[in-house]
């Protein structure tokens, strides 16, 4: 666990954004690789927790030093729903990496850790050396607005039940669900033991999101990938976001949905890997 040393406010920040200035949070963390190799930080998604970056942490070990954490409130890092803010999020990232890497790190984030490490970058774009986005988007539509609001609520009046059979929907397609009973009951069963707060909060806090038009501002080598099958950021909330970041580049990944890194993680370990390798 480590307790992140207090810093400087930050400048980065969305309409109505709260509590920017809460108290940093203690952070469970692994790293691992060549202490001397160039850093990668992973971010995951909400409801998950650092575990699910397995199959990456094993592919880019060897040659990299990997870092991975989780989310205030997620895994074993206590948070509290009241405490999420965007300016939260981004001033958490930024702590853990100028403890952990005295030189930019390469950041790599999937769905909701997709839009931190995209608000993260915009605000201290000092600590980076590449940006790798998975399954994410950078704005939505209203009806996409309406409909994360609407999430909250039905978790905070079912609690994860109500939610967790709409999420495996959107974040596997079928055959998956149907050959990997092993990952279903996972994720399943860190579903079911989040805290409804925080997920409910969160939930709102992403239908707040929207940065599409600072993504100019991003000057770092930058990698979209995106199932083809992705309902959640589909394909063309992906190329939005390469259109809108110079020098970007779009994979798309068939036969997958939401969560790549999970259904497909040969294929992004190999994208990922070369990009990487490249930067």
């Amino acid at each position: 666990m480590l307790q992140l040393p207090a810093s400087d406010s930050i400048q980065w920040s969305v309409t109505e954004d709260r509590n920017t200035e809460a108290d940093p949070p203690t952070l469970n963390w692994i790293c691992t690789g060549p202490p001397d190799a160039p850093t990668v930080v992973f971010l995951h998604a909400v409801g998950y927790d650092l575990t699910y970056w397995d199959r990456q942490i094993e592919a880019l070990s060897p040659a990299y030093r990997v870092v991975a954490f989780d989310l205030p409130g997620h895994g074993r890092s206590p948070g509290r729903a009241e405490d999420w803010s965007f300016g939260y999020a981004v001033a958490a990232v930024s702590r853990l990496i100028e403890a952990i890497s005295p030189k930019p790190v390469h950041l790599v984030g999937i769905s909701f850790g997709g839009m931190i490490a995209q608000a993260t970058v915009l605000a201290r774009p000092d600590l980076f050396r590449s940006l790798t986005l998975i399954g994410t988007a950078a704005s939505f539509p209203e009806p996409a607005r309406v409909a994360m609001r609407a999430r909250a609520e039905l978790t905070r009046s079912g609690g994860m039940q109500a939610v967790l059979p709409s999420s495996l929907d959107r974040w596997f397609t079928p055959q998956t669900r149907l050959r990997r009973p092993d990952l279903i009951d996972r994720v399943a069963k860190t579903m079911l033991a989040d805290d409804p707060a925080v997920h409910a909060a969160i939930w709102e806090l992403i239908a707040t999101f929207d940065v599409h038009d600072r993504l100019s501002e991003i000057h770092r080598p930058t990698l979209v990938m995106v199932g083809e099958l992705d309902p959640s950021t589909p394909p063309a909330a992906a190329t939005a976001l390469a259109d809108a970041i110079s020098g970007a580049r779009v994979v798309l990944l068939p036969n997958t949905s939401h969560m790549a890194n999970l259904e497909s993680s040969e294929a992004v370990n190999v994208e990922l890997r070369r990009f990487l390798d490249a930067h």
